[in-house]
């Protein structure tokens, strides 16, 4: 633009060479302007997709690993199953004198995986599973854990999108409890009847306010902000799919973190 506008004031330019020149600096600049606005699209749009394909090779492997939590319950069920028939074979041992076999026999029973503890929390297998992974996490930390899923709440949420909202909402949870002393995490999830809704409280110890977006929700505080502050996201993705609603708020006065997820059956 300045080279046409210094041509103009030094050339003596006839008339429709001046407005052919006028002409073509202004389709430059537009030409300009529509290919950096194309550019900055590419860009948000390539974001957008690394970030969904983040998000869903999350939700993948959270899934995947609740399926081999959820094969490890069957195995135990089988393993009640067949008591009777592992009863059989050590009483054969017995008839026969041979204690060093039926002790390791035993030994091998309680050592086995099939016989590791599976907490009861809800009625839903998947969500139990989740559920057990986070009571023993928070065991591990000192943080006091207490879940309420009231029965069939979720039966209508597909199993990739009740991993992703309560792996992220738990992950968050435990994140802020983690090294505060005396610090809890309470899940509490039931039915308003008779309206189609589900409702989902987790109230999580948190020592300091989180930072927000414009929109009210807590933003990652980790550097790497290519790789963390999906969770939200996720989050928000379910919540929209459901036809829900969430608000989240910091409380100073009991320095607790609030979460409340509504979502229509």
């Amino acid at each position: 633009m300045f080279t046409f506008l210094v041509i103009e004031e030094t050339i003596s330019l006839v008339f429709p060479a001046t407005i052919m020149v006028t002409f073509c600096a202004v389709l430059l600049l537009l030409s300009n302007l529509l290919v950096f606005g194309i550019d900055q699209y590419n860009q948000k749009k390539s974001r957008e997709f690394t970030e969904m394909q983040l998000m869903l090779q999350k939700e993948a492997d959270t899934a995947e690993y609740y399926e081999m939590l959820l094969s490890q319950y069957e195995n135990q069920n089988i393993l009640i199953h067949d008591l009777k028939k592992h009863l059989q074979s050590i009483e054969l041992l017995n008839e026969k004198g041979k204690n060093e076999k039926i002790t390791a026999y035993i030994q091998s029973l309680m050592n086995g995986s099939d016989l590791k503890e599976t907490s009861r929390i809800c009625d839903d297998a998947m969500l139990n599973a989740i559920l057990g992974r986070y009571q023993r996490q928070c065991k591990e930390k000192g943080i006091d854990f207490h879940a309420d899923i009231r029965s069939n709440a979720f039966v209508h949420l597909h199993q990739n999108d009740l991993t992703s909202l309560f792996c992220n909402l738990l992950d968050n949870a435990v994140e802020a409890a983690e090294h505060i002393p005396d610090s809890f995490i309470e899940l509490t999830a039931q039915k308003k009847e008779p309206l189609p809704f589900v409702v989902l409280v987790l109230i999580n110890s948190c020592r300091i306010m989180p930072k927000c977006d414009p929109d009210g929700y807590p933003i990652s505080n980790k550097p790497d902000k290519t790789r963390h502050g999906f969770g939200i996201k996720s989050i928000r993705k379910v919540v929209k799919q459901y036809q829900g609603d969430m608000q989240m708020y910091y409380d100073t006065d009991s320095a607790t973190f609030h979460t409340i997820i509504t979502l229509k059956q």
